[in-house]
């Protein structure tokens, strides 16, 4: 489902931090329905990327906009309809039940000091149920592993029923049954017209769920395009700094990457 007015429009976003350049004069259009995938190695500019665009950092030029409008023009409230993220990083050292925090995504949809009523905690049920989680749901947030709960706060994300949906390595941690998971819900997500944009390291399944990718490196893009067109030996090469190759599985639209040991590039 996509609609010839970007979801979500970045042009020519700069961003410095301490002095330092982060991100610079990035450029990018996001449709709705659309999985896109933000990829890179560490300290590339995933992340505050992804910030910039929930509006956690200011660039110091360009424009983010949201269906048109630039982000800074929309009210907190207006804002938090829009767009939900997931930027892992929740205080630890109080106790707080997982199903608490999920419930706190339903917060930007009432007007008074409550939002548990009927309809909050049915969203809550269902997207818990959506990720498996629902055996986290009585668990103590700070006694759950890494992986649970990264589950936990995409679970409070998709709560807030926004119409994009910003997460940060959402598959980190995660065992490759519940990669795959979560994976399935950001398609599904997808497919009924909301926005996923995501960060990610495991490039195997970027190929497979995202509809475009953008590599950065260093701040600045560096390749942007389908999988196919991204994922390739240049932009690992270039990149990545690995030697590899990559093979399609056409039957699945799946990329398998390969490293070359030191035998393959003695040629023997």
């Amino acid at each position: 489902m996509t609609s010839e007015e970007p979801a979500l429009s970045l042009e020519c976003v700069t961003v410095e931090l301490g002095g330092k350049r982060i991100l610079d004069n990035i450029n990018a259009k996001v449709m709705a329905g659309e999985v896109f995938g933000i990829i890179g190695p560490n300290g590339s500019g995933k992340t505050t990327l992804l910030k910039c665009v929930s509006r956690t950092i200011s660039p110091i030029s360009g424009r983010i906009s949201i269906r048109g409008k630039p982000i800074d023009a929309y009210s907190d409230r207006d804002f938090s309809i829009e767009v939900s993220a997931m930027l892992p990083h929740w205080p630890s050292g109080f106790s707080i039940d997982a199903y608490e925090i999920v419930l706190m995504g339903c917060r930007n949809r009432t007007k008074g000091i409550w939002w548990e009523g009927g309809e909050e905690l049915s969203v809550v049920d269902g997207v818990l149920r959506q990720l498996n989680a629902t055996n986290l749901i009585h668990r103590d947030f700070d006694t759950l592993s890494s992986g649970e709960q990264r589950k936990i706060l995409i679970a409070k994300s998709l709560a807030q029923r926004t119409g994009i949906v910003l997460l940060d390595e959402p598959v980190a941690y995660l065992d490759l049954k519940h990669k795959l998971e979560v994976m399935e819900v950001m398609r599904d997500l997808a497919s009924s017209g909301h926005t996923v944009v995501m960060s990610l390291h495991e490039l195997e399944l970027a190929s497979k769920y995202c509809d475009h990718l953008l590599a950065l490196d260093s701040g600045n893009v560096k390749f942007f395009g389908t999988p196919r067109e991204v994922v390739t030996v240049d932009l690992l090469r270039e990149v990545y700094g690995v030697q590899a190759y990559v093979r399609w599985d056409e039957a699945c639209n799946f990329a398998t990457i390969i490293p070359r040991s030191s035998k393959d590039r003695r040629g023997g």
